[in-house]
């Protein structure tokens, strides 16, 4: 019998008691749940549980209907736990546990199924409550009556992950009397010891493959096994061991669990790339004769020269300066070969954009905006996008599929603890991977990603380096494993200062930044349509292409047709001037404008001819405007030819004259005030 004890003991284990119905539903008051029972209630109940937001526990459910599952469970960190009588057996079904910094452990496999009898083997249980206890039902018995531990729970989830595994083992493996069962164990160590040694050690694989054999009822082999420490130091040795894709053709069967060690954390080491313990004790030393001969892999341009294969980089702005679409539009032409902003792309490559902030119906209205330069209207079938090599990922998709509290950190602060640092970054970086991973699969190459942005996707304090200091060595990491990518920050408040916002620490390791900034007013020029952008671009970092035309100041627009332009830096009455020529007016004409004060900079004063012969000149100069000029010479008077002559080595601008060699930037400054379009 329930004694008055009992509930203070479990009071003080933070249990928040309630009754239980027969059904297994909570027993309420007016309707609803009820937190707040008497101790005269608790006791007359005949079942009683606990809620888990409450108590600040959750509790792992093992629901496998064969049975097999809960044969792992006493393997667990040890606890509160509680189970079934089943014929004088003890089959523990809950373990409960303390929520921590971590939060709560959320754990399903597989993840669709519903209940038993779809295959459900282990789910977690985090918001409702766990019915522990009967007065006359000896369906529910508390086994061990301690207060629920905390745990970590990344621990936590490798236990439920090799758990899942070895019960799909043990489903598929050869019978007793068949003879194959040597040769399956062997690939099934084999398996397991090309995880990771860090986070799954020999001891702890051993002990769930000794409990495995007395699942299949194999205790010859629990004897003479071969244990996970001889297959590592096996493979430590370069010798053949098995993996699990010669355990997969074995047994035949896919064995899916087993993503579920290499999902927990960075578990397996692939099989082509595998880390030994006995890696040589020195660095070699390379001379330059050996440096010469030594192939590396290659690094190639994928857009032309600001992004390569193996790169790490950055894109940040100011406000409105139209990161999103500027990352997005980036990515779009490189996952369909096509070039941009000048800059080329001579093979299409898969990418992968993350955008963790715009709701997925806005963010789908930017791409599309996007996607318009990329089809011909009257021609369909002449689309130049390839969205079969385009990827993307919104906070609205993970909702939808589960996810309910969005994307995980790819990096948190320090000062939630270095433990807390470590794991949860890692977890939500581990997300990322796999998606790369799956792309490569996918596609035969491996992708380029793209992650907008830094303040929503990470937990830190960006003014302080050691909080970048796991993301950014993972981009170096992810590099040097092949992968190129790119992530999307805020501009630093400064208001003109440079750099992305937080350490300086962050631009050091990066092989291109990109500063983006919304144009200020006299910068600004008009453009048909009401859906436009125009933004300055200059590069804060450029490795490889420093110093080049492209590091220089530019303007960046996009029409609403989805066209990109770049222009140099130029002011607003410059590019008035370049309208007025583009609708067909002479220099000339645009002179006699000009004297009638009918050409004004942004503040609406008039600007002089002097001015305006200036920046038309700039303009000619810059090739904005072109110009096959039959013209006569200032000094003798003679015709000159037109641009096949060339242009002046000092002015650029001007063509030299055949007969006399004089060119318009030699003529005296005070006849230049009258300067006429043919005196060239």
């Amino acid at each position: 019998m329930r004694t008055i004890d009992d509930l203070e003991r479990y009071k003080k284990y933070g249990f928040v008691l309630t009754p239980v119905q027969k059904n297994k539903k909570p027993e309420t008051k007016d309707g609803k749940w009820f937190y707040d029972w008497s101790d005269e209630e608790l006791l007359k109940a005949d079942n009683l549980g606990f809620y888990h937001k409450q108590s600040n526990v959750f509790t792992i459910d093992f629901d496998d209907k064969n049975y097999v599952a809960h044969r792992y469970l006493s393997l667990f960190p040890h606890t509160f736990t509680d189970g079934k009588d089943l014929l004088g057996q003890a089959p523990y079904t809950h373990l409960t546990y303390k929520v921590n910094g971590q939060g709560a452990l959320k754990f399903k496999y597989p993840a669709k199924a519903k209940g038993k009898e779809d295959g459900l083997l282990i789910e977690t249980l985090t918001s409702t409550h766990t019915w522990f206890t009967s007065q006359n039902d000896d369906r529910f018995e508390v086994w061990e009556d301690c207060p629920p531990q905390d745990v970590d729970i990344n621990e936590l989830r490798k236990y439920c992950s090799l758990t899942c595994f070895m019960v799909e083992v043990s489903r598929n493996f050869p019978p007793a009397n068949v003879g194959a069962r040597d040769e399956a164990h062997l690939r099934l160590t084999g398996a397991l010891a090309r995880l990771n040694e860090k986070v799954y050690p020999t001891d702890l694989l051993n002990k769930f493959h000794e409990r495995f054999c007395h699942v299949i009822k194999d205790t010859k082999e629990i004897k003479n096994r071969m244990k996970i420490d001889r297959q590592r130091a096996a493979l430590a040795n370069g010798k053949k061991v098995y993996g699990i894709t010669d355990l997969r053709e074995h047994l035949d069967s896919e064995l899916e669990a087993y993503n579920l060690l290499f999902d927990t954390s960075d578990a397996e080491v692939p099989e082509q790339e595998q880390m030994h313990e006995t890696d040589p004790k020195e660095y070699p030393l390379i001379s330059g004769l050996e440096f010469d001969t030594i192939e590396y892999p290659k690094v190639d341009y994928i857009l032309n020269p600001i992004f390569t294969t193996r790169s790490f980089n950055q894109i940040y702005g100011y406000y409105e300066s139209g990161k999103t679409v500027f990352g997005l539009a980036l990515s779009i032409a490189m996952a369909s070969g096509q070039e941009f902003l000048g800059w080329s792309c001579d093979n299409s490559v898969p990418t992968l954009y993350v955008e963790s902030e715009l709701p997925a119906q806005l963010f789908k209205n930017v791409r599309s905006s996007i996607l318009t330069q990329y089809y011909d209207v009257n021609n369909p079938e002449n689309s130049t996008y390839r969205g079969d090599r385009h990827f993307t990922l919104t906070q609205d998709d993970l909702t939808n599929n589960g996810f309910k509290y969005g994307f995980n950190p790819i990096a948190v602060a320090k000062e939630h603890g270095k433990k807390a640092a470590e794991d949860y970054g890692r977890r939500g970086r581990e997300f990322i991977e796999q998606m790369l991973y799956k792309i490569e699969e996918r596609t035969g190459q491996k992708p380029f990603y793209f992650l907008d942005n830094m303040s929503r996707l990470a937990t830190i304090d960006e003014n302080k380096a050691p909080d970048w200091h796991p993301f950014i060595n993972w981009g170096i990491d992810m590099k040097n494993k092949g992968y190129s990518g790119c992530f999307v920050h805020h501009a630093n408040k400064g208001g003109n200062n440079k750099g992305s916002s937080g350490s300086s620490f962050i631009g050091r390791l990066l092989d291109t930044s990109i500063a983006l900034r919304k144009l200020d007013n006299e910068y600004r020029f008009n453009m048909a349509g009401n859906k436009n952008l125009q933004s300055s671009i200059e590069f804060d970092k450029s490795r490889g292409f420093g110093g080049s035309h492209w590091t220089k100041k530019r303007i960046i627009t996009m029409n609403e047709d989805g066209e990109w332009k770049h222009y140099p830096y130029l002011k607003q009455i410059s590019f008035e001037i370049l309208r007025l020529h583009e609708q067909g007016l002479t220099q000339s004409e645009i002179r006699e404008m000009a004297k009638n004060k009918e050409i004004k900079d942004e503040q609406g004063i008039a600007v002089p001819t002097s001015t305006v012969d200036r920046l038309y000149r700039d303009l000619v100069q810059l090739q904005l405007i072109k110009k096959n000029r039959k013209t006569h010479c200032w000094d003798c008077k003679e015709k000159i030819s037109t641009d096949a002559d060339g242009s002046c080595s000092k002015c650029k601008t001007g063509i030299p004259c055949t007969n006399c060699g004089s060119c318009i930037c030699e003529k005296p400054k005070k006849d230049k005030e009258t300067l006429d379009e043919d005196d060239y």
